[in-house]
């Protein structure tokens, strides 16, 4: 033997562990397994245990949920202007019959319905769809005059209404549920007061009808109630007492806490599952092969598990976000990659859902960046309990949220969306205080799996695009038409940046009369002809150099415009709209006298028009910025009073010289009494307050009359012109003479 090989030999030999050492740590060894084995079965009845306790908690939070959802459903069709006109005001029986029985039956699957009036007596009655007699009610009285007397208990605390108060109802429904016993059969009993949402319609008396439904937990009730918690051999069993043989059950309680029926079903055992599948055998395999390899790759495993855990960490890091630590932008895109190639070879769809928190902003500029993050994480724990197993729900970036649902159908699209907007309109407490934010959603239903990513999430964003130009809070659909839209959309924010570097637009100014048929001024309107569209309105190019960053130039060409041609008229004046942007531009105000200077004009013969918006901040640098125009000669007017948040506070803060009456009121007179009772009472205001006031949109002699009935002497709408070119309103001075206002 090489003298080399015969000293590695020995060197392998001195670090060999000596014979007497292997029994001792062989019999450790043995004890450590029998120790191991013990705490396994432990470990096994409590995973059983647990798995138990945590079904029996879903179950019950799972028929609690199913009783809210069917509360909201009943909600929707009771708490209605509609309700209250045909089941109160006056009893409608063919309304009843359609809009109560027939789809609370049809559509919502309720056994029973029916109405009972303001002395709790039924007058109106449907089994399965049916209209039937008044007795059919006799077998649910008992269960529902304990509801009955919560609802009128709770009405009563509610005070009679007002439209005022009416409108806020929809968050306030008036309802009892219980779950009874009725002829043997078990059933979800709920008691709804009949209520406006609006407060267009008011209820006649002390007490309003009661609408009472009955959902009946039968075989259908349990087998969706199963699906959808993966509950095995569930049944229901009548009395206080679980059947012997279900090792899993939650007890079904009425309003008073006694126990109608119990649920029975048999829960998963994963402890007794996992220990099936290893096996005796499989552990003595195990354990002998660890006691050789322990003393064998005891290093290299230590180095393996250090390398794993480094790997493990890097790729988490990687793939999930390290605020929330849901998946990130690059593990959403190989997800929803990996999904795309999936339905590519099948039938199916996926859905991608992509959501937005509202008034996030806002919040995170209020309370700071701490409270923004917290925010975040806790909206996506909440969002992320309302996802499947299955779906990918990760943070893309900021306040933006992605879902991609597998297996996904519209419904169950916009069912997952529902549930989502649902949850995020519950408060969220924070450190900094309780906040409410809610969340909106665009859904992109996908079937052809060879799009890339990218575009199905570029649908979702239109979508959302979409939903939140609706309202807040909603959900939307990807719809062909938005990509249409949105192209033409985009190539008219071209087309107008075009038009204003290029002096395109033009200018048309609408006369305003007095009583005395005398032209007193005029309002400034800038126009568009677009060379292929054709006149484009202002309400729509507006909004679009809003969006664009292109309000504050157009703000300015206005002014320029206007200023240049209201030389033509100095006996005049001009009135010219200014938007919230330009007069929260910190250099507006200066940026105005200076053109003032430039062109040369009066800032006396200049109406500045404000929406209510602008004043709804109520801050200081809206404060200071009203007070400097004032301060420099331009007169202020409140435009399209009594339409929006109209405060006799905002006439009092602000320095507002007129207040201009919208045209909604003035197209109701003679219609409407209310119209010019309003009209009246806004005038006296005005002139309480030593403030003019003008009326726009009139279109008849009779609006005139009516007007000046209420003491309105300036009057401006298409009876006395239309917009036109300023060479017109030349024209039309020369004809009508120069006027002096009252």
């Amino acid at each position: 033997m090489p003298s080399a090989k015969r000293q590695r030999v020995s060197d392998v030999r001195k670090k060999a562990p000596p014979a007497d050492l292997f029994w001792p740590l062989a019999l450790l060894a043995v004890i450590a397994f029998g120790a191991f084995a013990a705490a396994g079965l432990a470990l096994v009845t409590e995973f059983d245990f647990a798995a138990r306790q945590r079904e029996q908690s879903v179950v019950e939070n799972g028929i609690s949920g199913r009783i809210r959802e069917l509360e909201h459903l009943v909600t929707g069709q009771v708490v209605w202007d509609a309700a209250v006109r045909n089941l109160d005001n006056q009893f409608d029986v063919t309304w009843a019959r359609q809009q109560i029985g027939t789809y609370f039956s049809q559509n919502d699957r309720f056994a029973a319905s029916f109405i009972l009036d303001a002395e709790g007596t039924p007058v109106f009655a449907t089994l399965q769809s049916s209209q039937v007699g008044t007795a059919a009610f006799r077998p649910f009285a008992g269960a529902v005059r304990s509801l009955m007397a919560a609802v009128r208990e709770a009405e009563a605390r509610r005070g009679p209404l007002t439209p005022a108060r009416a409108a806020q109802l929809m968050a306030n429904a008036i309802q009892a549920t219980t779950i009874a016993d009725v002829a043997g059969k078990i059933f979800i009993l709920s008691a709804t007061l009949v209520q406006p949402d609006f407060g267009a319609v008011l209820p006649r008396g002390p007490h309003a009808p009661v609408v009472i439904t009955a959902m009946p937990i039968d075989s259908a009730f349990l087998t969706s109630f199963a699906d959808r918690f993966l509950l095995q051999h569930l049944r229901i069993h009548a009395g206080g007492q679980p059947q012997a043989d279900a090792p899993a059950f939650v007890a079904l309680k009425n309003a008073g806490g006694a126990i109608i029926a119990v649920l029975n079903w048999t829960p998963p055992a994963p402890g007794q599952e996992l220990l099936g599948e290893l096996g005796l055998p499989v552990v003595a395999i195990l354990a002998a092969l660890a006691a050789g390899v322990l003393l064998l790759y005891r290093r290299g495993r230590r180095m393996a598990d250090v390398l794993v855990t480094s790997e493990a960490q890097a790729i988490h890091i990687a793939y999930h976000d390290a605020l929330t630590g849901l998946p990130n932008r690059l593990m959403f895109f190989e997800r929803l990659g990996h999904a795309l190639h999936q339905i590519s070879r099948s039938d199916e769809r996926l859905a991608v859902l992509l959501i937005d928190l509202d008034r996030f902003k806002e919040i995170n500029d209020t309370f700071g960046h701490h409270a923004g993050d917290e925010l975040i994480d806790l909206a996506g724990k909440r969002m992320a309990s309302e996802c499947r197993g299955g779906d990918t729900f990760a943070r893309l970036s900021g306040d933006e949220f992605a879902i991609v649902q597998r297996k996904s159908t519209p419904a169950g699209a916009a069912h997952l969306a529902s549930r989502l907007t649902e949850a995020m309109k519950l408060p969220v407490d924070l450190q900094a205080g309780r906040v409410f934010i809610g969340c909106s959603i665009g859904v992109s239903i996908v079937q052809d799996g060879g799009i890339e990513p990218a575009e199905a999430l570029r649908q979702a964003d239109l979508a959302l695009y979409r939903a939140k130009d609706f309202a807040k809070g909603q959900y939307c659909f990807f719809e062909i038409e938005m990509d249409a839209a949105i192209k033409s959309r985009r190539a008219m924010e071209s087309d107008l940046r075009e038009a204003l570097a290029h002096g395109k637009l033009s200018m048309a100014y609408q006369p305003q009369i007095n009583d005395r048929d005398g032209i007193v001024g005029v309002e400034a309107l800038v126009r568009w002809l677009h060379p292929e569209r054709g006149d484009i309105p202002p309400s729509f190019f507006v909004p679009i150099a809003e969006e664009c960053g292109l309000i504050l130039d157009l703000g300015m060409f206005t002014l320029r415009r206007a200023f240049e041609d209201s030389k033509r008229w100095a006996h005049l004046k001009v009135a010219i709209n200014i938007s919230a942007k330009q007069l929260r531009m910190k250099d507006f105000v200066t940026r105005l006298t200076t053109l003032v200077h430039e062109v040369g004009v009066d800032p006396r013969q200049f109406e500045l028009e404000i929406t209510e918006g602008i004043l709804l901040g109520d801050d200081p640098e809206t404060h200071e910025s009203l007070n400097r125009l004032r301060a420099a000669g331009f007169a202020l007017v409140l435009d399209d009073f009594g339409t929006g948040y109209s405060s006799l506070s905002y006439l009092q803060r602000y320095p507002i010289n007129k207040i201009k009456i919208d045209r909604s009121f003035v197209a109701n007179l003679g219609a409407e009494e209310e119209s010019e009772a309003v009209i009246g009472a806004i005038v006296k205001l005005a002139r309480a307050l030593r403030l003019s006031v003008i009326a726009e949109g009139v279109e008849t002699t009779d609006q005139v009359a009516r007007l000046t009935a209420t003491g309105c002497y300036d009057m401006q709408g298409f009876l006395f012109g239309k917009p036109a070119p300023a060479a017109d309103i030349d024209a039309l001075c020369s004809l009508r003479g120069p006027s002096h206002q009252k």
